[in-house]
C-alpha cells in the first residue's frame, strides 16, 4: 500500500477525534496507491468502543461516486482505541477479500501505530502489507 504522509495524517486526526471509540473510513485510488480518503460514521450501536459498521448505502454511495471518477475502493481503514493495530477475530471474520485494512493504534486519544493488512485468499488470517510512503 503506498500513501501520501498527508493522507495517513487526516486518517489519524479522523481516528484520533473518533477516540474512544473505534472510526472508521475508505481508502480510495488505484493499483494499491491511496489517492483520497472517505470517512464513514460508525454506525455501530452496541459495541461502537471495539466494532465498527460502514453503512451499507454509504458504502455503495462511496463505491459509486469513486466509480465515476475511474477510481476504486481499494481499502477500509479504521482505530483500535488503546489496543495495538493488530487485527482481531471480529476484523478476520468482517473483511471482505481484495481490500487492504489500515489498522490505527489510538491511545489515550493519540494515534502511535499504523498497520496495513490484507486478507488472505482462504480467508484464515491477514498477512500484513508493507506500508511506503510518498509526497
Amino acid at each position: 500500500m503506498k500513501i501520501k504522509e498527508s493522507l495517513l495524517a487526516q486518517i489519524h486526526q479522523h481516528l484520533e477525534a473518533g477516540y474512544p471509540h473505534e472510526a472508521c473510513g475508505v481508502m480510495l485510488g488505484n493499483g494499491g496507491v491511496v489517492m483520497e480518503i472517505a470517512r464513514a460514521d460508525n454506525k455501530r450501536e452496541d459495541s461502537a468502543h471495539n466494532r465498527y459498521l460502514i453503512d451499507p448505502l454509504a458504502y455503495r454511495d462511496i463505491e459509486r461516486a469513486a466509480d465515476k471518477r475511474s477510481i476504486q475502493v481499494i481499502g477500509i481503514y479504521h482505530s483500535h482505541p488503546d489496543v495495538a493495530a493488530l487485527p482481531s477475530q471480529f476484523d478476520l471474520d468482517s473483511a471482505f477479500p481484495n481490500l487492504t485494512y489500515l489498522i490505527i493504534s489510538v491511545c489515550q486519544g493519540k494515534a502511535v501505530e499504523s498497520k496495513a493488512w490484507v486478507l488472505r485468499d482462504d480467508r484464515s488470517q491477514f498477512d500484513q502489507e508493507p506500508i511506503e510512503f510518498f509526497s
